[in-house]
C-alpha cells in the first residue's frame, strides 16, 4: 500500500476517533443556511473560526468547519476544474451561503471560559442545536461557538473528514470509498466500506458494498414511439469541484437528446460527499405530461448491484414495494409520505437512504417504490452488458422505481440523502431518521 495512502487513512481514522470520544448529539453532518443564522453573516470568510467547549476545563477547542458560497443564481462557487462559477462569490458569508460541521464535533451548550490557546475572538456567536422530537435520554442540547476575528485569527483545525482524488475519480472518507464511473459521472463504478480490524495495529480493509449503479428510463408515448435510455445514453462530465475539511462538492453536467424527437435536455447536479453521507439535491425534468402522453409501463429507476444478496440483509423501509403499473392503478389510492426511507444492515455495517419528494410529486402519487431481487450482485452486474433494461433484466438487485405516468410536465425536485456507517448501531440509525427534528438558533454572546 502506498505510504501516502496509509498516512491519509491514519489521519481520517484519527479524526473519527477524536470526534467520537466527545460526541454529544449525532454523527451526521450539520448544514446551516446563512439565512437561518443571519446575525452571524456579513463578515469576510477568513475571519471565521468555529469552536466547541471542553465540558471539563471550559476551554475553547477549535473544530473543522466549512463555509460554502452560493452565488446569486443558486450555484455553488466551485474553484477547481475550470467552472464558470469559480469567480462568482463575494468572499463574504452571505445569507444564501452554507456553514457546515460534523455533529460529532458539537459540544455542550456552555460558553467557553478559557480562550488562552487561540485568543478571544472580537465577536462570538453561539449556535445552539436543540432536539424537539421524542428522545429516550431527555432532550439533548448542544452548541458550537463561531468566533469572528478582526485580526490575528488562529490557524484552522488541521483535521479533515473527506478527500477527493480527481485523477482516480475517488472520494475517500473514514467510512467509505466512492469511485465514480468516469465514462458517466452520474453513476458509481464501485463503492466500498472501510473497516478497521479489532486491534489497534490491525490494517484497514475495503469491504465492497456494491459493484456498480445505473439508471433506466422507458417512455412509451401514446400513438408514437417508445424511448429507452440508461446512463450510457447520456453524455456527462465532471465540470468543477471543491474539497474542504467537511465535504467535497462535485458538479456534474449532462446532456441527452431524445432520438426522433426535437428535444434536447441539458442539466447539471451538485453532489456533496461527507465523512458518512452523500447528499444529492435532484431535479428531474419531464418534457411531457405523463398522464396525457405516456402509456402504462413508462417508468424510471435508479439501482445498484449490491454485493450481498438483499435477502441476507436486514431491510426495513416505508416505501411501497415495486409493482408493474396497470390500468387499475387509477382506482388505487395510497397516502403519500413526506419522507421515504430504507435501511440495510449487516453485522458490521449499515446503510440508510432517504428521499423527500416535492409536494407536487406527492399530490400526483409520483413516489418511490422499492425493488429487491434475492440474488447476489455478481449474478446481475453484467446482465445485458450496459444496454437499457427493465427491472429483472438490468444490472441491479435493488432499485428505486418511479411511475412516469404520474409525473406532470416540468421540473420535479427531490432531496436524496445516503448515509454509510461501518458499525451496526441502532442509535445512529434513529439519529439519521430524526435529523429534521433539530432546531437551530444563533445568539451573540456578551463580551
Amino acid at each position: 500500500m502506498h505510504p501516502l495512502f496509509v498516512a491519509l487513512m491514519l489521519m481520517l481514522w484519527g479524526s473519527l476517533a477524536a470526534t467520537d470520544a466527545g460526541a454529544m448529539i449525532h454523527s451526521a453532518p450539520v448544514i446551516i443556511k446563512g439565512q437561518e443564522i443571519r446575525p452571524i453573516t456579513r463578515y469576510p470568510l477568513p475571519m471565521y473560526r468555529v469552536f466547541r467547549t471542553d465540558p471539563v476545563s471550559g476551554k475553547a477547542v477549535i473544530i473543522p468547519f466549512q463555509i460554502d458560497e452560493i452565488n446569486e443564481w443558486g450555484d455553488y462557487v466551485l474553484p477547481e476544474g475550470g467552472s464558470v462559477t469559480a469567480k462568482t462569490g463575494t468572499g463574504m458569508f452571505d445569507v444564501q451561503d452554507e456553514l457546515s460541521f460534523m455533529g460529532d464535533d458539537v459540544g455542550p451548550a456552555k460558553s467557553p471560559t478559557d480562550w488562552s490557546s487561540y485568543g478571544k475572538p472580537s465577536v462570538v456567536f453561539e449556535i445552539r442545536l436543540a432536539f424537539r422530537g421524542k428522545s429516550t435520554s431527555g432532550d439533548p442540547v448542544g452548541a458550537v461557538y463561531v468566533g469572528i476575528y478582526f485580526q490575528n485569527a488562529p490557524k484552522l483545525s488541521e483535521r479533515s473528514y473527506v478527500s477527493f482524488d480527481r485523477p482516480k475519480a475517488e472520494v475517500l472518507t473514514s467510512r467509505y470509498r466512492y469511485s465514480f464511473d468516469q465514462k458517466n459521472w452520474l453513476v458509481s463504478r464501485q463503492v466500498d466500506m472501510l473497516r478497521k480490524g479489532p486491534k489497534p495495529d490491525s490494517p484497514t480493509e475495503f469491504v465492497p458494498l456494491w459493484a456498480s449503479s445505473t439508471f433506466y428510463m422507458r417512455a412509451d408515448l401514446k400513438y408514437f414511439l417508445t424511448v429507452e435510455a440508461n446512463h450510457r445514453s447520456i453524455d456527462s462530465m465532471l465540470e468543477a469541484y471543491k474539497t474542504g475539511p467537511i465535504r467535497s462538492i462535485i458538479r456534474i453536467s449532462f446532456h441527452y437528446t431524445f432520438l426522433k424527437l426535437n428535444f434536447e435536455l441539458g442539466m447539471y447536479t451538485e453532489v456533496s460527499f461527507f465523512s458518512n453521507a452523500v447528499y444529492l439535491p435532484t431535479v428531474l425534468y419531464n418534457p411531457l405530461d405523463g398522464k396525457k402522453n405516456l402509456n402504462t409501463g413508462s417508468g424510471f429507476y435508479y439501482g445498484m448491484a449490491l454485493v450481498d444478496n438483499p435477502r441476507d440483509l436486514k431491510l426495513e423501509s416505508n416505501m411501497p414495494p415495486y409493482k408493474k403499473s396497470g390500468i387499475l392503478d387509477f382506482f388505487a389510492s395510497q397516502k403519500a409520505e413526506s419522507l421515504y426511507w430504507i435501511s440495510a444492515s449487516a453485522p458490521d455495517r449499515m446503510l440508510y437512504m432517504e428521499i423527500s419528494p416535492s409536494d407536487l410529486m406527492r399530490k400526483r402519487g409520483a413516489v418511490p417504490m422499492l425493488y429487491s431481487e434475492p440474488v447476489v450482485g455478481s449474478a446481475v452486474v453484467d446482465r445485458n452488458a450496459g444496454q437499457p433494461a427493465e427491472l429483472g433484466q438490468g444490472p441491479v438487485n435493488m432499485a428505486l422505481y418511479f411511475d412516469m405516468t404520474k409525473f406532470n410536465e416540468g421540473e420535479h425536485a427531490m432531496a436524496f440523502r445516503l448515509f454509510f456507517e461501518n458499525v451496526n448501531d441502532e442509535r445512529r440509525l434513529q439519529a439519521f431518521k430524526s435529523l429534521g427534528d433539530w432546531v437551530i438558533t444563533a445568539t451573540r454572546m456578551t463580551q
